[in-house]
């Protein structure tokens, strides 16, 4: 079962928020888990980036990528694009 487009557009507010807010970006990069649940991700949820280690936002969100959308982000609007 693939995650709800509610959860993805949680997942979609918390990179946008990194992506404007330098000091939740590192927050979000240094403890992914514990940065989601902060901002209102469900636990069960968070789960998803709990593992996911990434030096900028890019690469984290091409990891988060294929855990919301599957193992191919093929298709996956260029809306989901992320600079820095």
């Amino acid at each position: 079962m693939s995650p709800s487009p509610i959860l993805h557009a949680g997942f979609e507010q918390l990179i946008g928020t990194a992506a404007v807010d330098p000091g939740f970006k590192s927050a979000l990069l240094r403890e992914p888990r514990a940065t989601a649940l902060r901002f209102g991700i469900a636990p069960a949820d968070a789960d998803l980036v709990a593992d996911i280690c990434a030096s900028d936002l890019r690469t984290f969100a091409g990891a988060l990528l294929p855990r919301l959308y599957g193992s191919t982000t093929r298709g996956v609007s260029r809306n989901h694009s992320v600079a820095g």
